[in-house]
């Protein structure tokens, strides 16, 4: 997988972790993570709440959710699994999977998963690493989750517009996949409401309706997300992931990423590689 600008970035692939511990230091990842608790307990604090996490849930954290683990070791043995995942396992940007899934949000906890399911969960984590088929399996294993949570009911559509017609769903829609598209080139409201036919004013309350935000803090947050990869995922420095990612001024996008990410782009680098080399 290239950028735009032809320089190589490794692809993000799903990770499985099996831990007799989590880290107790915040941590804002840039996958989603299905948390499997199989023995044990502990409390998970988010950024708005904290919830009591016993044996058997299944909790799913979304990306760059501030969260950490604390375990309670007074009742006996921790242990738990992590399936990280990014967007890109589930296909190009126009597989209708995919599609489907950045539309929803699944339930913070998970109930009722088979235990067939489960069981898969243990048998994966006696795999070595580099066993024939391994990413085909996990692949698999996360499919079948969201297939259960979806079947289920236990996923919400982010959406929360009410009585408006189709086609003002599809502009924004097409608004948005037109910023994931070009969101490392210069931007405008201009250009994008070309693909719509709005006026300006109707079209911004409709956008901050959908997504909660005004267009260029969405284009700001998903061109920092984007970055977030470059910066584990790729050797470029700091200037060439900015420039990659559509900001032409690094004291612009370092001011931005740090309202974000509540750190610097380096910290996040030097944190983030460590946590993905464990």
């Amino acid at each position: 997988m290239k950028n735009d600008n032809g320089r190589a970035r490794q692809p993000v692939a799903l990770q499985f972790f099996v831990q007799d511990g989590y880290s107790e230091e915040a941590l804002r990842l840039i996958e989603y993570e299905i948390l499997y608790v199989e023995k044990g307990q502990g409390t998970l604090s988010l950024t708005n709440s904290e919830e009591k996490v016993c044996a058997g849930d299944i909790v799913v954290i979304n990306p760059f959710e501030e969260h950490f683990f604390t375990v309670d070791y007074s009742a006996g043995t921790f242990r738990c699994y992590r399936l990280l995942f990014d967007i890109s396992a589930l296909g190009n940007p126009y597989d209708p999977c995919r599609t489907f899934f950045e539309g929803i949000r699944l339930c913070r906890f998970l109930h009722n998963l088979p235990e067939k399911l489960l069981y898969r969960f243990n048998k994966i984590s006696g795999m070595e690493k580099n066993t024939d088929g391994r990413e085909l399996i996990l692949r698999s294993l996360l499919l079948d989750i969201i297939s259960y949570s979806v079947e289920s009911g236990q996923y919400e559509y982010f959406s929360q517009l009410s009585g408006i017609e189709k086609r003002s769903l599809s502009a924004i829609d097409n608004a948005l996949q037109y910023i994931r598209e070009n969101y490392s080139e210069n931007l405008s409201l201009t250009s994008i409401l070309q693909l719509t036919n709005y006026s300006k004013s109707h079209f911004i309350r409709l956008f901050k309706e959908s997504t909660g935000m005004n267009v260029s803090e969405y284009i700001n947050k998903f061109r920092i997300e984007k970055s977030c990869l470059d910066l584990i995922y790729t050797n470029n420095n700091i200037t060439e992931i900015a420039t990659a990612n559509g900001f032409n001024n690094i004291q612009y996008f370092s001011r931005k990423f740090k309202e974000y990410m509540e750190c610097t782009p380096k910290q996040y680098q030097k944190k983030s590689k460590r946590l993905t080399e464990r």
